[in-house]
């Protein structure tokens, strides 16, 4: 029995998080109305960016053409950088012993307006750069092993880069862009490319007083969550207890052993979000994003590069992805390896699209994240080996063959990232016009996180309030937002903050009944789990042992149906621990019909009823009595168990469950005779009881009477003396 049910001590059943199918109520109707009104606002926002795009023009990111750059000679592709409509293409190429030239290096091309490359020669290049050309055969002339890496150019940089790795180290051709040209910088001094500062945020250690010391000791960061890598396993908990090692996320570590001290934790605080690093002893560092809303954890690698702040502070994103406020993430795989760091931001000019560009140094790949925040998402990653813009918005990118080719694709985008403040409109005395393409964007993204939060279920934490408080803000910050030449926003987003602020005090009802049944659920789930352990766990040596936990087993079973009528209850656990109930008990009984076929199975039976037969001569009183009648009726109640369990029961040899059964009976027989034995007991006790009782009570009466005369004597000789007293 109990080889066959480790399964059940083993597992540790868990009360789920309250379901989000609401039922019929007050509060169901409210979640009713806020639906409506979102379904209402994300209609009207649908109909302003139709508008908007009318207004103020509007750039999809679509694929123009395939075209490819010829060079002389075969060679590996690495990057293209474009100023103005000139480009400069640059690869590697190895000739045997010869020289490497300037055009080994480098191409020039102009875009043309069909979307063509044209060699143009490399006098864009060198005129007036005589020094350049002298600095690039030195760097060439003596070493072999240097190759072209990459340009660089940030957005605020007027300098651009021009990259070479030698060995170990790198080798930087700087230039300062002026007046749509190429100065290069001969001065001396440090020419490096410095890539941005990779993280937006920054890192706060953890501190001697965020210790949480105890059995299971942890790092409390926030007071929000916590952290360990005690025990065997990395561990991120929600709960400030130390009295348990368990929590919502966890993974091994490499030395089990480690203490609380030994591993390194740093956070930052991102406001629904906390970026967490922790480094295990002897490891490396781990990177995590916790959602403070929704209490969930997601492992984030790319972290360990880059981290950079979504525009209005939406969230975060990294190289391999992004994760919003709201706890809306996505994972791209393609993207998911190492090294990467953040490049450069660009932005569309109406700010609706921001382009992230990461690159891995060790490869000279480049992976572009097109965001846009009013949709709140990121387009298909772009991966590539070398891109470049032209001020109407072109993106062109090609990805290098494994093989030296003179015929290079280029795949060109079309994009809204153009040069410039603004499209040109026609509108100009539009309401729209007026309000500003940026000052829309920025309502239509905030109005967009609001049906976000209006799609999560009632386990986000404060969810009602953050909606009242979104719709207020709406409401607040955009004079326009009531205005019906921008579709009445306002309509939609006052319905949705009244009925929030109505759901915050019918939602804490719903949570109080929720809570209560939890608690019924996990009260029963307790008691029901401890028996399945005491079950699998004992010997049954005893008949008595078996009736004890089979009647207790019908016990439970009742508890666990009744839970199906509380409100909000769990049915998949209710229906889990059903089942184990049943099958434990089915189980259970065939062995106690497998003992019962011994014997002696009875034997302790019939020493019960024997021992309560001996009892009755001695029983004085009719407390006594009834104490022993309890007793036999009891063995009563088992008796009528095992035969219910026998009769219930497909036993193919129907022999034996006579065999038993009449045992069963014979056993009745003879507590038929205890019953009526303690009955004719009880009787006569009760009959003289009675009269002592009546005695005792006559006693009382006459006692009672005497004691009243004399109260009424005594009174009577005061008023004599009172009345005496008056006339003299």
């Amino acid at each position: 029995m109990a080889d066959d049910n480790n399964n059940i001590e083993d597992k540790e059943i868990e009360v789920q998080e309250e379901s989000t199918q609401l039922e019929s109520g007050t509060y169901e109707i409210i979640k009713g109305r806020l639906n409506k009104s979102g379904d209402d606002l994300r209609q009207r926002l649908e109909k302003l960016n139709i508008e908007r795009k009318k207004v103020f023009g509007s750039i999809e990111m679509q694929l123009i053409s395939n075209e490819r750059i010829e060079t002389k000679h075969e060679c590996i592709a690495r990057d293209i950088f474009a100023l103005n409509n000139t480009c400069i293409f640059g690869y590697n190429i190895r000739m045997g012993l010869k020289d490497i030239e300037l055009q080994d290096v480098f191409s020039i091309y102009e875009f043309k307006d069909d979307n063509s490359f044209k060699e143009t020669g490399l006098d864009w290049l060198t005129l007036g750069n005589e020094k350049f050309i002298s600095d690039f055969k030195s760097l060439y002339r003596y070493s072999k092993d240097v190759y072209f890496l990459k340009f660089a150019k940030d957005k605020n940089d007027p300098f651009f880069y021009m990259i070479f790795k030698d060995g170990n180290s790198e080798k930087t051709f700087k230039w300062e862009v002026k007046d749509g040209k190429l100065v290069y910088d001969s001065s001396p001094g440090d020419k490096r490319y410095r890539y941005p500062d990779q993280f937006e945020f920054k890192w706060e250690s953890v501190r001697l007083e965020m210790y949480r010391q105890g059995e299971h000791p942890h790092i409390s960061i926030l007071d929000k969550v916590f952290v360990e890598t005690v025990g065997g396993d990395l561990t991120i908990k929600i709960e400030d207890n130390t009295d348990t090692g368990k929590g919502i996320y966890a993974e091994d570590v490499k030395h089990a052993n480690q203490k609380i001290s030994d591993a390194t934790v740093s956070y930052a605080d991102l406001d629904n979000l906390i970026a967490i690093r922790i480094k295990p002893y002897q490891e490396d560092f781990r990177y995590f994003i916790y959602n403070v809303k929704l209490q969930t954890v997601q492992r984030v690698d790319a972290l360990e590069n880059s981290g950079v702040l979504l525009p209005g502070k939406q969230g975060l994103v990294f190289s391999n992805g992004f994760y919003l406020q709201t706890g809306d993430y996505k994972m791209f795989d393609k993207t998911s390896g190492t090294g990467n760091l953040f490049e450069r931001r660009i932005q569309s000019p109406n700010g609706e699209d921001h382009l992230y560009v990461f690159h891995n140094p060790a490869d000279g790949s480049y992976i572009l994240l097109s965001y846009n925040v009013i949709e709140q998402t990121v387009n298909t990653p772009i991966l590539c080996n070398g891109y470049t813009l032209f001020p109407n918005g072109e993106l062109c990118y090609f990805r290098s063959e494994e093989t030296k080719t003179s015929h290079h694709l280029i795949q060109i985008w079309q994009t809204p990232y153009i040069k410039g403040k603004i499209i040109p409109s026609e509108f100009t005395d539009s309401f729209l016009y007026k309000v500003s393409n940026k000052d829309i964007v920025r309502a239509m993204a905030e109005a967009q996180e609001l049906l976000s939060l209006l799609g999560k279920d009632d386990t986000y934490n404060d969810l009602y309030y953050d909606l009242n408080k979104r719709a207020n803000v709406l409401l607040d910050s955009y004079y326009w937002i009531s205005n019906e030449e921008a579709f009445n926003l306002g309509e939609p987003l006052a319905a949705i903050k009244t009925s929030a602020n109505t759901a915050i005090d019918e939602f804490e009802k719903v949570q109080s009944i929720k809570k209560s049944t939890r608690e019924a659920i996990r009260a029963t789930q307790k008691s029901a789990v401890a028996l399945f352990k005491e079950i699998s766990s004992t010997s049954y040596l005893k008949i008595d042992q078996f009736v004890q936990h089979l009647a207790d087993l019908r016990v439970v079973r009742g508890e666990v149906i009744s839970l199906r009528e509380l409100r909000y209850t769990d049915i998949s656990l209710i229906e889990e621990l059903e089942g184990q109930a049943a099958e434990i008990n089915v189980k259970l009984s065939n062995e106690c019909v497998d003992f019962l076929l011994k014997d002696d199975a009875l034997q302790p039976y019939l020493e019960r009823v024997s021992e309560a037969q001996g009892e009755i001569e001695q029983v004085e009183t009719g407390r006594q009595g009834k104490q022993l009648e309890e007793r036999i009726d009891e063995i009563g109640k088992e008796l009528e168990l095992l035969i219910e369990i026998v009769s219930n029961l497909k036993i193919d040899d129907a022999t034996q469950t006579t065999r038993i059964i009449d045992n069963i009976t014979s056993i009745f027989a003879t507590l038929n005779q205890a019953k009526a034995g303690i009955k004719r007991r009880l009787r006569d006790l009760t009959g003289a009881e009675a009269v002592a009782e009546f005695a005792a009570q006559s006693k009382l009466l006459d006692q009672g009477l005497i004691n009243y005369l004399e109260y009424k004597k005594v009174k009577y000789h005061l008023q004599i003396i009172q009345s005496q007293v008056r006339i003299i």
